[in-house]
């Protein structure tokens, strides 16, 4: 894939749209595209000398009844468009109500300007075909009158196909919508009924029909307060299917393995330890019976006094508190019960402030260094202390934190559950972590948008730190309109160069600022790797992640020389002050310091008074070797300390100077024997 670059689309466009033509030409564009029975009726009276013929691809409503079936691939998906939809909408606050642990019945509801029954019904005849991004969104209330790409209040717009509501397909196949615009006295009701894709083969009277996915029933209702305004979404037949995933009913069986009384079979059976909190089991044999007491079934980190955001920050910090505890590398997914690790993926799904502060405020200081990557050849610049990458980075106030978005889900008030600040407990001679700013445009100009789709721009920070906590923290999360259908890439987009170690300690988020809505794939979990703003951004990442790798590798060289330079003058302080002791106490004199200790290659060199000269060579050997001249000083070091004691003793008086130096080699070897 890095071998395809941006220089090399209009070739790879060229060739595309002359592929299979007579003589490389392109199709010639008549006044009208042919449809099926003409398409057919020219094809087979066409000539060896005739233009290459012109039509246009078209979309059977399949595929659309195909995509709200089951586009989306777990709960958490199908929650994570309604809130998108929600925030669309301009809502300040969405209330979601899962009737945990028992999931039975599930609402959704925002303060967003609702659907006029205008809006409704473009919505619910115009599936994949969204106003939303169109000149007819403004009409309908969806959209900004002077941007489309905007909601009526200004936000960026996350959704832009027109699925998103019925997301819900993953959770159950009948649900109610119950909508309000401000001013409008009554409400409209639609209760939906969604079909269940099937593959078995329509019969010829079938496919003449127009494919429907599904039956709706609609209402109005007088409303009680004609200021208000939102949408809810009530889900009161959910699956069963999705219910057991809520339920994390696979999980809680391994966990509690029912009854065998197949010895051989039973045996077989492993326990797996429970997650350390959970939001309680129903019990296999009833769906309204809980494990435990009524006041014991579930185990969270907070309590039930606990405000929203108070409980939340407590979900957050169980899994710091793991890390501090002895748990090396904590994981969501094996601290917590499918619901909570949903909750967690859904907070770093959708636009949200950060549990702390967002990371381009962080200040520069003791708890992080800061940062700026200015090109991806040069040394990243380091900013003053107390400052940021917002103001003294110059990445300025283009990426924010939404401030008037906020999502409750039954008792947790969700937050980003990032903060770059933390540091995890780490062996290592760096400890403070490294946070990385910088910004990349690139606008095409020599470039069709049909060919580069358009200008590029993102802002980005890289973190780097002793730990990554939770591990699935670990790698690049691409944001749109700050919102994701991604997880952490811990691949880097698939990072070419062998740095395991250090890219389990690397966590970044790209925040797009302008582009790349069309790399997204149709779910919005995963990219286009063709697009010319993936490669874009994938060159950029890459080349990105080997400056912050070559300047952590600087800083943890030298932070590890300081170290072992600190710690070698530690122990030469308290060894000294043993030879003093031993010195003072043998002597009764403390007025004399210990003799001078010298190894010399100069057999021809002079001793001075209250000094000993021994052959370096004789006592210390031959040194070869990484750091050999280090290893070389720090025994001599100690060799020398040694013969002080021995000194102390008089036993340097009483031994010829050979069998001295015999008696320090022999130390020698032992004492390198230990360091090995």
């Amino acid at each position: 894939m890095m071998g395809f670059t941006v220089q090399s689309y209009p070739r790879y466009v060229a060739h595309v749209t002359t592929a299979g033509s007579p003589n490389g030409r392109p199709a010639a564009k008549g006044p009208a595209s042919l449809d099926e029975h003409e398409l057919v009726e020219r094809l087979e009276d066409y000539g060896e000398d005739d233009e290459p013929l012109e039509t246009t691809l078209k979309t059977d409503a399949r595929v659309i009844a195909r995509v709200t079936d089951g586009i989306y691939r777990q709960p958490g998906s199908a929650l994570r468009e309604l809130i998108s939809n929600a925030y669309d909408a301009d809502a300040s606050r969405v209330m979601i109500r899962t009737d945990r642990p028992r999931f039975a019945r599930m609402s959704i509801e925002d303060d967003g300007v609702g659907m006029s029954p205008k809006a409704l019904a473009h919505l619910l005849h115009h599936i994949g075909g969204s106003a939303k991004r169109t000149a007819s969104g403004a009409e309908l209330g969806i959209t900004s009158s002077s941007d489309p790409n905007s909601s009526p209040g200004g936000r960026p717009l996350i959704g832009k196909i027109g699925i998103g509501l019925f997301s819900v397909a993953q959770l159950t196949q009948s649900f109610q919508i119950i909508t309000k615009v401000e001013g409008d006295p009554y409400r409209t009701i639609a209760r939906v009924v969604l079909k269940q894709y099937s593959d078995v083969p329509l019969s010829e009277e079938d496919e003449e029909q127009e494919y429907e996915a599904g039956q709706v029933r609609l209402w109005r209702e007088p409303a009680m307060d004609e200021s208000a305004q939102g949408t809810t979404i009530i889900l009161d037949a959910v699956r069963p299917q999705t219910v057991d995933t809520l339920r994390s009913k696979a999980l809680w069986e391994a966990v509690y393995p029912p009854d065998n009384n197949d010895e051989e079979e039973a045996g077989i059976v492993a326990r797996i330890p429970a997650p350390r909190f959970n939001v309680g089991v129903v019990q296999a044999d009833s769906s309204d019976k809980l494990r435990g007491s009524e006041e014991t079934y579930d185990r969270l980190p907070w309590t039930a006094e606990d405000k929203p955001l108070t409980a939340f920050r407590k979900l957050v910090d169980a899994v710091w508190q793991s890390q501090r505890e002895g748990n090396p590398n904590p994981r969501v997914s094996s601290l917590f019960d499918y619901y909570l690790n949903m909750v967690w993926q859904l907070s770093l799904w959708v636009p949200l402030p950060y549990v702390e502060s967002h990371p381009f405020d962080v200040t520069c200081g003791r708890d992080v260094t800061v940062l700026k990557i200015t090109n991806l050849t040069g040394q990243p610049t380091e900013l003053i202390e107390g400052s940021n990458l917002r103001i003294e980075g110059k990445l300025g106030n283009t990426v924010e934190s939404p401030s008037d978005f906020v999502v409750v889900i039954d008792d947790l008030e969700l937050r980003r559950p990032i903060d770059v600040t933390q540091r995890g407990h780490t062996y290592g001679a760096m400890s403070t972590p490294l946070l990385f700013g910088a910004e990349f445009r690139e606008n095409f100009e020599s470039y069709q948008r049909e060919i580069s789709g358009g200008p590029l721009a993102f802002q980005a920070y890289i973190l780097w730190a002793p730990k990554i906590v939770p591990t699935e923290h670990q790698g690049v999360l691409v944001r749109v309109h700050d919102a994701s259908g991604t997880l952490f890439d811990e691949t880097f987009m698939r990072f070419p160069v062998r740095e395991t170690r250090r890219l389990q300690q690397i966590s970044c988020e790209i925040f797009i600022v302008e582009g790349f809505d069309g790399a997204l794939n149709i779910d919005r979990e995963s990219f286009n790797f063709s697009h010319p703003h993936v490669v874009l951004l994938t060159k950029w990442l890459h080349g990105a992640l080997k400056r912050v790798i070559a300047e952590q590798k600087r800083r943890a060289s030298a932070a590890l020389r300081d170290r072992r330079a600190d710690s070698a003058a530690r122990t030469q302080d308290a060894a000294e002050r043993i030879v003093n002791a031993v010195w003072n106490a043998r002597t009764d004199d403390s007025g004399t310091d210990p003799p001078t200790i010298v190894f010399s290659d100069d057999e021809s060199a002079q001793t001075n008074d209250n000094q000993y000269l021994f052959n370096r060579k004789a006592v210390i050997g031959e040194f070869s070797g990484p750091l050999a001249r280090d290893r070389q000083a720090a025994l001599e070091r100690e060799l020398e300390q040694i013969a002080q004691v021995l000194a102390a003793y008089g036993l340097l008086d009483q031994l010829p100077n050979q069998d001295i130096e015999r008696l320090l080699g022999s130390i020698r070897q032992i004492l390198q024997v230990y360091d090995q």
